[in-house]
């Protein structure tokens, strides 16, 4: 099967590594990302756990970091400290669990439609994520930026074109480039972030709000048959990650990428 994981937001990663190794596929854990009270608790203990649980696996490992209220452009060095620390710390998680990939958000606000905002974002911006992108590289891992709000597929990649470091990428979320996009369609996302993609989310929606829906869902606006042809089609195709919160649906979208690669053959 090709280069596919699924994620988890949830502390018990079990139920998913075992599922992962039912069909050959990688893991993205997101517990450290989406519940951000656990990094001022005991996450050490939760680390551990999840070692001794992923001892042995084969698939590719991904870490999804914090992004609630982060902010890696704000004018407030403050909050910059803060937003700083808390990746530095998510980095250091994915190395101790043997990740390769870490995901995190850029939280561009499109509501602000001011191009000094747009110009001071960008450049503050390049200017952290060197900087994290440094710590990534000394630790032996790749941070990926994820589209989230983002209305086209040029404000990160300006941001990824500038620091222009191997260890800082871009992640395509799908679900959100539908959803959030300035009516660039989402052949336009592929072709302006390809040469720095290397890691995927794919979920569906009905198209007004992030479902994280199965990818055959009824009323599912994405043509998933089209999405990951396309992205099976690049020179270097990212890590697939399907973002549901269910195991059923994980499992029944699975059975959808392997019908469609079964008759794509």
């Amino acid at each position: 099967m090709d280069r596919l994981a699924i994620a988890t937001p949830r502390p018990d990663i079990a139920p998913c590594i075992a599922l992962a190794r039912d069909y050959g596929t990688g893991i993205e854990i997101q517990v450290y990302g989406y519940n951000p009270d656990l990094l001022d608790g005991d996450w050490p203990t939760l680390v551990e756990q999840h070692r001794r649980l992923l001892k042995g696996f084969e698939g590719e490992i991904a870490l999804h970091g914090v992004f609630y209220d982060m902010s890696s452009a704000s004018e407030d060095r403050q909050i910059i400290r803060v937003t700083r620390d808390r990746y530095l710390l998510n980095l250091r998680i994915a190395a101790e669990l043997g990740a390769r990939q870490v995901i995190f958000h850029a939280n561009y606000i499109p509501w602000i439609r001011n191009a000094r905002y747009l110009r001071r974002w960008t450049q503050r911006q390049v200017e952290f994520w060197t900087e994290i992108g440094a710590e990534a590289e000394r630790l032996g891992l790749i941070v990926a930026l994820e589209n989230m709000w983002e209305p086209s597929p040029d404000l990160i990649g300006r941001v990824l074109d500038w620091v222009n470091s191997p260890f800082v990428a871009a992640c395509l979320d799908v679900g959100h480039a539908y959803l959030y996009s300035d009516s660039i369609p989402f052949t336009g996302w592929v072709a302006r972030l390809k040469d720095r993609l290397v890691h995927c989310h794919i979920n569906n929606h009905r198209g007004v709000e992030d479902e994280h829906l199965p990818l055959d869902a009824p009323g599912g606006v994405i043509d998933y048959s089209f999405v990951l042809t396309l992205l099976w089609a690049l020179p270097s195709p990212p890590l697939i990650s399907l973002e549901m919160e269910g195991l059923d649906d994980l499992e029944r979208s699975l059975r959808f990428i392997t019908k469609l690669r079964t008759v794509g053959r």
